[in-house]
């Protein structure tokens, strides 16, 4: 469980049937080379939403590791959800300015519906 000292995004704690999900960004593998200079400077942005009202409740991004297409972040980041109504975007992206697609990501995932057995 998350301890005083690491936030907890998301809903308040008031919250009926809310549950805290731990993520773990842990790193990428072979990214593609983003900058000019072949390499990249890759971020992971989270985003927990509810798609049925079109609304992000929470956006938090991991450290930037530079010049790397091999990325280690090892990060945990927890928030609040409701299992049943909220998803959860993770998305990679290239800091750098200079990149020859400065708003073309690396990729995305996303999950939702988490349900405890």
């Amino acid at each position: 469980m998350a301890t005083n000292f690491e936030p907890i995004y998301g809903l308040s704690e008031d919250e009926n049937e809310s549950r805290v999900l731990r993520v773990r960004v842990i790193a990428g593998i072979d990214l593609a080379k983003k900058d000019i200079i072949g390499a990249s400077d890759p971020y992971v942005k989270l985003s927990l939403y509810v798609p049925s009202e079109n609304r992000e409740l929470a956006l938090v991004q991991t450290k930037t590791i530079k010049k790397t297409l091999n990325p280690k972040w090892n990060e945990e980041f927890y928030f609040r959800v409701c299992p049943q109504q909220h998803r959860l975007l993770l998305e990679v992206f290239d800091e750098n300015r200079l990149a020859l697609f400065p708003s073309d990501g690396f990729g995305a995932a996303e999950r939702g519906s988490w349900c405890g057995g």
